[in-house]
């Protein structure tokens, strides 16, 4: 069936009618914060993009297993492509550790696939048990960033190439499996996290780097962002591949809804790399007490909206 220019003209109206309807320009707004987190701590911005999509899928009437899908899976559609977005800074200023990403992150994406697919296989994992996972690696990740202790780079101020550590990743990586299976499991660990909670990986990553390889903590949130969509991709095939409960809108693509998608897309590939920019000139105790006062507040809100 043809379509005339007309109707191709006024489908792209409605859409962008929809769009602004929709709140297009605070997700843009969110979508841009959450992309700047992800560069500036490599958590994938997740824990911002959580009660975001929560809120937003409150207008509609579906299941608490339901919800929990279609929060997940829009999440990790956003950590995903504030990871790529952050890798491909990486690339272009030639920091890419892909062989390390690969060892960590492959191992995490297998264990992805299986925790996803155990969730999409039943109703098992409801909104409460969701919001208690989601906030006790909150708890974890806040504890580990303000207590826990990060190598210190001799590097960590240099601003001349934009590598905030350029005497740690030039060292040749090697795979040894004596050597790297802690950060295998580590890996295993995060892919378990993203399915579970959404979040990219970098909440636990991010911690376990500074205090098992003993990372600086500039190389560290590199390091998590770059391995964020190899733990992630497994897990956002499934999501768009199956057909949810509930069709809630007519730009969705399984559990993605493209409505809320766009906006916060927009504003996590301009805002990533910048934010990864800036991280290689923050101080690391400004880096852990905004990852700590974030952390809180969304830890706070969480709580209020799990007991109220």
């Amino acid at each position: 069936m043809l379509i005339t220019s007309t109707e191709f003209t006024w489908a792209s109206i409605n859409i962008a009618t929809d769009l602004m309807t929709s709140g297009f320009l605070w997700l843009l707004l969110l979508g841009s914060l959450g992309g700047l987190l992800a560069g500036l701590l490599g958590v994938g911005g997740g824990m911002l993009f959580i009660p975001v999509i929560t809120t937003y899928l409150l207008q509609y009437d579906i299941s608490s297993a339901e919800m929990v899908k279609f929060t997940l899976a829009n999440s990790i559609a956003l950590v995903f492509m504030s990871g790529v977005s952050g890798t491909f800074r990486q690339i272009k200023m030639g920091n890419w550790q892909w062989k390390q990403s690969l060892t960590i992150g492959i191992p995490g994406a297998i264990s992805n696939f299986f925790m996803t697919q155990a969730i999409q296989n039943g109703n098992w994992y409801q909104k409460e048990v969701f919001q208690t996972v989601f906030l006790g690696f909150l708890v974890l990740s806040i504890l580990n960033m303000i207590f826990g202790k990060s190598k210190t780079s001799g590097n960590s101020h240099n601003q001349g190439n934009g590598n905030a550590d350029t005497g740690e990743n030039s060292v040749p990586y090697h795979f040894s499996l004596n050597n790297d299976w802690p950060s295998m499991l580590v890996g295993i660990f995060a892919g378990t996290i993203v399915a579970l909670s959404g979040l990219g990986g970098g909440i636990i990553m991010v911690p376990l780097f500074l205090m098992i390889l003993k990372k600086s903590m500039h190389s560290a949130t590199a390091l998590s962002l770059s391995i964020v969509p190899i733990l992630s991709i497994s897990a956002l095939v499934k999501y768009i591949s199956i057909t949810p409960t509930h069709q809630i809108s007519q730009y969705q693509s399984g559990y993605l809804l493209w409505i809320m998608l766009i906006p916060m897309l927009i504003g996590v590939i301009f805002f990533s790399s910048l934010g990864q920019k800036i991280a290689t000139k923050v101080p690391v105790l400004w880096l852990r007490v905004i990852f700590a006062l974030l952390s809180a507040f969304i830890l706070i809100k969480t709580l209020l909206e799990l007991y109220s």
